[in-house]
């Protein structure tokens, strides 16, 4: 019941003179309540954190002082449950949330990305007496498979040998120099993987370790020219204590060419062990790429790899689409995907600026989108669009107000698609298992060191669907507990929902 309304029922009523103190009297404490409960803030009326998720933060010894909550009704927009949602915090992965939305609503689930083949000099004969021109503008999953069909598509129209270099016009994004190192010191991490106008297999290679004979092979995947191995592992008889213990890779990049090299010794009882690194940066990586399939395809080519300009107007050689952003923004969301999150950013300042977008103008066209929304994200700050930043923030009321909004989209279906769900795929395959909650819920986590975030949807036991935020910020929080302080929050919300 609504509180005013309950105070306008009691002063309709008609009271007897000589009975008005008395009923007065005895109605003081009532309306004590009611004036307070009128100026209590919103969300405050449920500022206690459930008893499960504070023995959780108790048990690895985290302020609740540290930790943000948002549960809201999608229907009602109503909380059920909140705790410092006003608080600005790092939502580390969480961002991707806003990213992979705006992108939604700006450029439309079907939009593709193109990728531009040009000759530079002539074509006699299949032979190309010049050099190749790949434009790109930004393709976030040009994965292996689809760079050999763009080059199929190359050789079935007529191009065989290739005298000249291959030449990358990269003037879509205006980037500054990225270093893989600076946010942890892991540049060999996928996940610290830069941005590129074209940039090919997440500029990931495959290492397959594998004991054979008594003996350890290493192997490339793909095998490009420019990246060597040095094996220098020994067979172990011991037990297997881990596939990646007792061994460690270095990686020496020189002039567009990267020597890995494997010491140590690897167990043969562990099997087979696949490792993914960034060894190149993304030209380098590409022209190598390039070469390997070219030739696998019954193409020549000898050439370097430079830089060109494409000149306004110029024709193309051939055109090749990348997917749609709906499949983008799941493979962004379902599986963290940073570089994904990254171009999407991009994408979004190429729609506003064009030629030369740099990662202000990706920032600046999302935020001009949140005020033709007028959707209101409290204590906003972007980076990159991926969340791998130390510097970002946004509260769980700002979150929370994304969430609904996006739930009365009409792309909520492709939003809420990219999402993991729990115990089903994406980074929560493995959460929650037992409870068997099929597509009830849908959340995207977030982790950096010292924080660890939810965001997302939950159909409750009641049938009541809830867009739901748990941020954590505390130097004792680690991927392990908060998972557990995150499931702690996930089955109260579906109990008390």
């Amino acid at each position: 019941m609504d509180y005013n309304d309950a105070t306008m029922e009691a002063q309709n009523y008609t009271i007897p003179q000589h009975a008005a103190l008395g009923w007065w009297i005895s109605l003081y404490p009532v309306f004590i309540v009611v004036g307070i409960l009128l100026f209590v803030p919103a969300g405050a009326l449920h500022a206690a954190l459930p008893a499960s998720v504070s023995s959780a933060l108790g048990k690895h010894g985290i302020k609740e002082s540290a930790v943000s909550v948002l549960v809201r009704d999608l229907d009602t927009h109503s909380e059920l449950l909140s705790h410092h949602q006003d608080t600005p915090r790092n939502p580390a992965s969480v961002m991707k949330l806003l990213t992979t939305y705006a992108a939604l609503d700006l450029l439309g689930p079907a939009y593709t990305w193109p990728t531009r083949y040009y000759l530079n000099g002539s074509l006699r004969d299949g032979v190309l007496d010049g050099d190749l021109v790949i434009k790109g503008q930004g393709d976030p999953y040009l994965v292996k498979e689809q760079f050999w069909l763009q080059l199929s598509a190359l050789r079935e129209l007529g191009l065989k040998t290739i005298k000249g270099n291959l030449l990358l016009d990269n003037s879509a994004f205006d980037l500054a120099a990225h270093d893989p190192a600076a946010f942890d010191r892991q540049p060999t991490r996928l996940y610290n993987v830069g941005p590129a106008a074209t940039v090919v297999n997440f500029n990931a290679s495959r290492f397959r370790i594998q004991p054979v004979d008594g003996h350890i092979r290493v192997l490339l995947d793909p095998p490009v020219p420019n990246i060597e191995i040095d094996n220098q592992l020994k067979s172990d008889k011991g037990p297997c204590r881990g596939p990646e213990g007792g061994w460690s890779i270095d990686v020496r990049q020189q002039q567009g060419k990267a020597r890995v090299v494997f010491r140590g010794r690897y167990s043969a009882r562990c099997g087979s062990h696949d490792l993914s690194r960034v060894v190149l940066d993304s030209d380098a990586y590409l022209y190598g790429i390039f070469t390997q399939l070219w030739r696998s395809l019954g193409g020549e080519f000898a050439g370097k790899y430079g830089y060109a300009r494409v000149e306004e107007g110029a024709l193309p050689f051939h055109t090749a689409y990348s997917k749609s952003l709906s499949e983008v923004v799941v493979g962004t969301n379902k599986f963290s995907n940073n570089l994904l999150a990254r171009q999407l950013l991009l994408t979004i300042g190429y729609r506003e600026r064009g030629q030369g977008t740099t990662v202000q103008d990706g920032v600046d066209a999302i935020l001009a989108w949140l005020r033709e929304q007028k959707l209101e994200i409290p204590g906003l700050v972007i980076e990159n669009g991926s969340g791998l930043s130390r510097r970002i923030s946004i509260t769980a009321a700002g979150l929370g107000n994304l969430l609904l909004h996006a739930a009365g989209s009409p792309y909520q279906p492709e939003f809420q698609s990219s999402f993991p769900l729990i115990g089903m795929d994406g980074t929560m395959k493995t959460r929650l298992n037992d409870m068997q909650l099929g597509g009830r819920v849908r959340l995207k986590t977030g982790y950096v060191k010292g924080v660890r975030t939810l965001a997302g949807y939950v159909r409750a036991d009641s049938g009541r669907d809830y867009a739901v935020v748990l941020f954590i910020s505390d130097g004792k929080v680690r991927y392990g507990n908060g998972n557990a302080i995150q499931d702690a929050f996930i089955r109260w919300v579906l109990r008390h929902g």
